[in-house]
């Protein structure tokens, strides 16, 4: 070869290594963060319900000057959730993943120059070679296959991450304002109990009441008191855990508010969502698209038992001058291993698959039904106590009266006014757990809120 033709292959093998590198990927820095990024205010909360995928949802008007009632707390959750948004960054994972997977395998390019010092043949040898990889040929059409339905797992469950943190906060905003009403009448019921305390404790000084009826009165104070602080902490417990989900700090108050109407579905509705439950739930979609990808493995593993893996042309010269071209194959003998035991491996992990998603569907079918019957006990109950409450709580009032006129002893009174504390605490955590109980069966069959029909 003379050394024009050499400078010539030189410079195209330089082309060829400049096109390829120039089609590769660069590396930049991304430094982690330095500080916590938790909003100081709602207003730093994103209300764009555009950005969400259950359609009932988008229709929601976000207004936080008007409160925020717990269907929009569950959509700001949704959208401002900051373990929502790493789990978003996952999906580009996988559509990263789909796109490495649909790609060609490179074909591989050898060559060799050999130039004599000492013999009878004189002339430069060289060799050109072009590798194919057969098996990744072969394999690329399940490893695509494979990868899209593996991307379709991670995008339906970020669709159940939604979801399901959306009716988290729907839940922690109706346990805050269920405790912040519960609050709001102990504080009342306390403040006529320490007033009638005072003024008993005044009269015992006097000798005009017994150390007896002063105690009574004191029990009924603490009695008031003890649930007023039980009732404040658990609602700044289910703020602070709402504010977590909301991407806000701590100590941020957000202007909550009642649903504007009371609504919910009918028995038929929920017979039949509860038997279409496996073609809605996108958590039992997303473990249907992970076995389609685990069954795509299990094809990849079997093709790939196919002994040629490879094909190569080769062109050379050798220091006689003889040029050659030639044809060679890559083939493995399936004597020992031959790719059974991956197969077998991939066809253990379907199977195990399966299990897992019917003990899913089970587990699903078993919540919906098990949330159905809370939610029917509770709403009896509520019922009941609606009736119940109000009339033991009008006969408190005049007890009062009676019992400073004397025609009634303290420890009647005492009784009284404990029996209606007690059963306005049974009735608020009663109406409570009826509201979680609606949430956790729309959650259960994937339900958009019934409150969200009932809003403007």
């Amino acid at each position: 070869m003379t050394q024009t033709r050499l400078r010539r292959v030189a410079l195209a093998c330089g082309a060829a290594v400049a096109l390829t590198l120039g089609g590769c990927a660069t590396y930049k820095p991304r430094p982690l963060p330095t500080a916590p990024d938790l909003g100081a205010s709602p207003r730093r909360l994103g209300v764009d319900a555009a950005r969400l995928r259950i359609e009932p949802l988008k229709a929601i008007r976000i207004d936080p000057a008007d409160g925020l009632t717990p269907v929009e707390i569950a959509v700001l959750a949704v959208l401002n959730s900051p373990d929502l948004e790493a789990k978003r960054r996952a999906v580009g994972v996988s559509q990263a993943q789909v796109f490495a997977a649909g790609l060609f395998p490179d074909p591989q390019i050898t060559g060799g120059v050999d130039k004599p010092v000492a013999g009878p043949d004189h002339e430069t040898a060289y060799n050109v070679g072009v590798n194919l990889d057969l098996a990744g040929l072969l394999a690329r059409a399940n490893a695509r296959r494979g990868a899209r339905l593996t991307a379709r797992q991670v995008d339906l469950d970020l669709l159940w991450s939604e979801w399901s943190v959306g009716q988290q906060a729907r839940q922690l905003a109706e346990t805050a304002l269920a405790a912040e009403r519960k609050a709001a009448y102990f504080r009342q019921v306390a403040a006529i109990a320490g007033d009638r305390d005072a003024r008993s404790n005044q009269a015992l000084r006097h000798h005009d009441v017994t150390l007896q009826t002063s105690a009574a009165d004191l029990a009924v104070k603490l009695d008031a008191e003890t649930q007023l602080a039980s009732a404040h902490h658990d609602a700044l417990k289910a703020r602070r855990d709402l504010n977590a989900l909301l991407g806000l700090r701590a100590d941020v108050v957000a202007p909550l508010a009642e649903d504007p109407a009371e609504a919910a579905y009918d028995d038929a509705t929920l017979d039949q969502a509860l038997a279409s439950i496996a073609d809605r739930r996108p958590d039992l979609l997303a473990l249907k698209a992970g076995y389609g990808a685990q069954d795509a493995n299990l094809r990849k593993a079997i093709i790939a038992q196919f002994p040629l893996t490879g094909l190569a042309l080769a062109f050379a010269k050798d220091p006689a001058g003889v040029v050659t071209q030639g044809l060679s194959a890559s083939l493995f003998l399936p004597i020992f291993n031959g790719g059974r035991g991956e197969a077998r491996v991939q066809a253990a992990t379907r199977e195990q698959l399966r299990a897992e998603y019917q003990a899913r569907l089970d587990a699903a079918d078993a919540e919906a039904r098990s949330a159905r019957a809370e939610l029917l006990g509770a709403r009896a109950f509520v019922a009941q106590l609606r009736q119940d409450v109000p009339r033991l709580e009008a006969l408190v009032k005049p007890a009062l009266a009676a019992y400073d006129r004397r025609d009634i002893d303290s420890q009647t009174y005492l009784t009284l006014s404990q029996a209606a504390l007690s059963r306005r605490a049974d009735l608020d955590d009663k109406a409570l757990a009826a509201r979680l109980a609606e949430i956790t069966l729309e959650t259960a069959l994937f339900l958009p809120p019934a409150a969200a029909k009932a809003s403007p």
